[in-house]
């Protein structure tokens, strides 16, 4: 853990010591709002996923905002325990379980809160039922269904079906449904995005239609995310949407949805300019993350990253325009995949109009297991 440098409330941001997590609330508080205004009108339900940002208080600004399930979800266990213990009680796990010790922690998870978990095998639907009914409680499980991509999932249609039989005849099952993880569908042609998002989606719906023709109620269906909830959303027999990015955005989004702000970025300061169009911060892949790729920058019109060492960036800027940058100065950068960043830092500067408004811990970060 990095051992804080806190400044009073109302520091101006730019004295904060860097590399820093800042993120705008005014910036924030108007991407929950874009997002729960149109689930308050759908006939889908918004589950945010916290995952990306770890934030209870940035989880809780979504809850309060309307238009949800009044739950949450996480991709992990111990993300789910560390949520729990902060006062919410209803995590939606979208993942599968299957090793016995996280099979214990999840039976232990269910003493406490309300928890579902995704399911792709009758092995693991064994493994959990038998864990469960062992501890004395009952947990919620989704058939986890496989449409795009390399990921987990039984197929859907009658695969999922039977998975489904199985699951609503085990003890220490509540059968509650379906869901998929499509991956985020990164297309820059809307109609792209919506015939894809369309095609996994019907693929969940006909396979909705299956199990409930075997007899099997189902209660819910989760598909979708940031980049496409307006779309899945929309449709009947979908009941919730697991999005999480659209909360603080990032570079991977930022032209792809631009109804949202980038309201989380990194604050790095320059440190060198060893010649013109060279500038060197303190901003390196141990602040930012660069496993999905370089980060954008803000305020520099051209200003491009060439690489990120672990405690270093390099940007690129025009040698034969004055940017006016010396020694010091602050660059904003924008993570590609803002759940990465946030993975590295314990806390995050919350500003409003410029000054120190908050510092949020961020307990979940590192939970992985």
């Amino acid at each position: 853990m990095e051992r804080p440098i806190f400044k009073p409330i109302g520091t101006p941001e730019v004295e904060l010591d860097t590399p820093a997590l800042v993120v705008d609330i005014e910036k924030l508080d108007r991407n929950i709002e874009t997002a729960a205004s149109f689930f308050r009108e759908s006939p889908a339900n918004l589950r945010p996923h916290v995952s990306g940002h770890g934030s209870p208080a940035i989880a809780h600004k979504q809850l309060s905002a309307g238009g949800t399930t009044g739950g949450i979800a996480t991709s992990t266990i111990g993300q789910a325990e560390v949520f729990a213990r902060y006062g919410f009680g209803d995590i939606f796990i979208t993942n599968v379980v299957a090793a016995p010790l996280k099979i214990r922690r999840l039976c232990a998870l269910a003493q406490s809160a309300k928890v579902t978990v995704g399911v792709d095998s009758p092995a693991a639907a064994a493994a959990l039922s038998q864990a469960a009914a062992s501890s004395g409680v009952t947990v919620n499980a989704v058939v986890y269904v496989h449409t795009r991509g390399s990921g987990v999932g039984v197929e859907p249609g009658e695969p999922a079906v039977e998975l489904a039989r199985v699951m609503e005849d085990a003890d220490g099952i509540s059968f509650a449904g379906l869901m998929t993880y499509e991956g985020a569908i990164l297309c820059d042609s809307r109609d792209e995005l919506e015939a894809e998002s369309r095609r996994c989606a019907q693929a969940m719906l006909d396979t909705r239609e299956a199990v409930e023709n075997a007899g099997i109620s189902v209660e819910v269906l989760s598909i979708g995310g940031t980049h496409n909830y307006e779309i899945v959303g929309g449709m009947d027999g979908v009941t919730e949407a697991p999005a999480g990015s659209y909360a603080l955005m990032d570079e991977k989004y930022r032209t792809r949805r631009p109804q949202f702000g980038i309201a989380g970025r990194i604050m790095t300061c320059v440190t060198s300019m060893p010649e013109p169009g060279n500038v060197i911060t303190d901003g390196g892949r141990k602040a930012i993350g660069g496993d999905a790729g370089d980060p954008g920058i803000d305020g520099i019109p051209g200003a491009k990253v060439r690489g990120l060492s672990a405690e270093h960036g390099g940007i690129e800027v025009d040698p034969n325009v004055d940017h006016g940058l010396s020694l010091g100065d602050r660059i904003w950068c924008v993570p590609r995949d803002i759940a990465g960043s946030v993975n590295v830092h314990d806390y995050i500067f919350a500003i409003r109009g410029g000054r120190l408004e908050a510092i949020w811990d961020l307990p979940a970060r590192g939970h992985y297991r």
